[in-house]
Parts: C-alpha cells; sequence; structure tokens
C-alpha cells in the first residue's frame, strides 16, 4: 500500500508558481470547490487508509458514480453479467483496489476540463489516453510487483491532471507547445516547456496533489512521469510502471497533442523490475480491447 507521508516540499520555482496554478485549478474545477464533489471523492479515493466501509460510503454518497462504478463491476472488463448487485459486493468479489480504481475513474472527466482549454488538448483523447496509462501500467504491476497494481492504475489515471491547469494558465504556450511537437514528436517535453516560458504541466499536477494531501507515491509519480530515474528511490518503481504504461498507451494508439512519442524502452530498467520487452508487447496487444470495454462500462 501507499505511504501517507507526503512528497518533498516543492522548489522555490514552483512556490513562486504555486498561486497561479491553484487559481487555475481552482477555476477548471479541478480543487472540489463548492458544487464539486468529484474532485473531493476522487482525492479521498486516492488515500490507502481508506477502509472498505469508507469507500463504500464514499461512493453511496454520489448516486450517479455509484451506478457507473457498478455498471463497470459487472461488464466485459471484469468478465461479469449482473452478478454485482450493490458496492459492498463489488468490494467483496472485486476487492477494495479493483473499486477505488473504477471510482476513481468515473470520476476523472467530471474532474477536469470544464474550461475552453480543454478543446485545445481534445479532453476526450486526454481522457482515454488517462485510462489507458492506468490501466497499462495496472497490468505491468500485476505481473512482476502485484502490490503495486492498484496503486499502478491510480497513479497512471491521474498522471497527467497537470495538463488542462497548464492550458488555463498559459493557453497560447501550450499551442506554441503542441505545434512544435507536431513538427518533431520525439522531444522533451519539459525542454520544451521550458523554451516556452511555461510552468511544467508536472509541477502543477504536484501542486494540485499536494493541496489535495495525496501521499507521496502519486505526488512523486505526477512529478517525474516523463523522467522516473529522478523519482526518490522509494517511489521509483510505480513511477517505472506509469512511463512504461504512457508508451504503451501511445503505443496502442491512445494519444492527444501534447504526448510526446517517446524514446526506445529503457532494457536495463525492464531487468531491474522484473520485465522484458515481450511482456510489454503483450500488454499493448490487450489494451485496445480493455479499453473499449473500460469505456463502453463508464459510459452514461
Amino acid at each position: 500500500m501507499l505511504h501517507t507521508c507526503m512528497s518533498a516540499a516543492p522548489s522555490a520555482e514552483l512556490d513562486s508558481d504555486l498561486p497561479r496554478i491553484l487559481k487555475a485549478a481552482a477555476a477548471l474545477g479541478i480543487l472540489g470547490g463548492a458544487g464539486q464533489s468529484a474532485p473531493r471523492v476522487l482525492a479521498a479515493l486516492c488515500n490507502p487508509d481508506a477502509s472498505t466501509t469508507v469507500v463504500s460510503r464514499l461512493i453511496a454518497q454520489e448516486p450517479g458514480l455509484a451506478a457507473r462504478v457498478l455498471k463497470v463491476a459487472n461488464s466485459a472488463f471484469y468478465g461479469r453479467s449482473r452478478s454485482v448487485s450493490s458496492i459492498e459486493r463489488a468490494l467483496s468479489v472485486l476487492g477494495l483496489d479493483a473499486v477505488r480504481g473504477i471510482a476513481a475513474a468515473a470520476c476523472l472527466d467530471r474532474t477536469v476540463m470544464r474550461a475552453p482549454e480543454s478543446a485545445l488538448i481534445q479532453r476526450d483523447a486526454f481522457v482515454t489516453h488517462s485510462l489507458a496509462v492506468g490501466t497499462a501500467a495496472e497490468a505491468l504491476a500485476r505481473i512482476c510487483c502485484r502490490e503495486l497494481a492498484g496503486d499502478a492504475f491510480m497513479a497512471g489515471l491521474l498522471h497527467n491532471l497537470g495538463v488542462p491547469i497548464q492550458a488555463l494558465v498559459d493557453a497560447a504556450g501550450v499551442k506554441a507547445l503542441i505545434a512544435a511537437l507536431a513538427v518533431k514528436p520525439d522531444q522533451d517535453v519539459r525542454e520544451l516547456e521550458r523554451q516556452q516560458g511555461l510552468i511544467g504541466h508536472e509541477a502543477c499536477a504536484t501542486a494540485v496533489f499536494n493541496s489535495w494531501q495525496l501521499p507521496a507515491p502519486l505526488v512523486d509519480a505526477a512529478a517525474h512521469h516523463h523522467h522516473p530515474h529522478e523519482a526518490p528511490a522509494a517511489t521509483r518503481s510505480l513511477t517505472w510502471f506509469v512511463h512504461f504504461g504512457m508508451q504503451l498507451a501511445r503505443g496502442a494508439g491512445f494519444t492527444f497533442p501534447l504526448e510526446p512519442a517517446h524514446a526506445g524502452r529503457d532494457t536495463d530498467t525492464l531487468q531491474l523490475l522484473g520485465l522484458d520487452e515481450a511482456m510489454l508487447d503483450d500488454v499493448q496487444a490487450t489494451l485496445p480491447e480493455r479499453i473499449a470495454e473500460l469505456q463502453a462500462a463508464l459510459a452514461d
């Protein structure tokens, strides 16, 4: 399970940008202000100490969310048909991590992008990419580190939450970034952000996750998903699962204008994790079907 300690304190640069980041996040509803229940539920679902009772109560308080969770639980994604009739039954049959993940996925599209900037980054493609990264990261963790599987899904699902915030803070800069990636898709996103004078999308996510008081592993995975070797040793494996999940999502066609083409797979890291390229290929091959099943189940 995740630890509840906070991530390292933000840098001085992030401290200076924090008011702009949080203002944009609030404008998008991502901070979960008045009338915005989805972000609050999403943040609570990320709490590693949330018991089955707490998760059941959280979901039950949101009838629409409960209906979507049960729909996924009874879908082809889990190979079931009308056998799960309550949240308590879903927790019993699927397990706590699975139900937390389903609920988080169901909250995602209600948490982000209420502003016109959503068109800039292609809202539907962004959400689908996030689902695909979470699904791929979880599948990789199940192969070699099952205890991180639930956390890998959550981290993959949320890793790019800073992107819509970045787009609201500086739409012109993000347009320039998209244009640069269209010309050369394999450029380093951090370097392009610096060239455009943008607040980094990883920094935006870090600020919001710290505001949500998320556990350190989720914060670290968001802060370092493009350069996982920089993540603290204790959370580096989780961050690598997200990074490889990003590669597989793009390889399977689940991308959006701000997602760069990734460099080749780091075979040394794969070996350290207990993975190989054939395993990644297998996960990528099944990803389109899995995402189609999940999206069908999540549809209203």
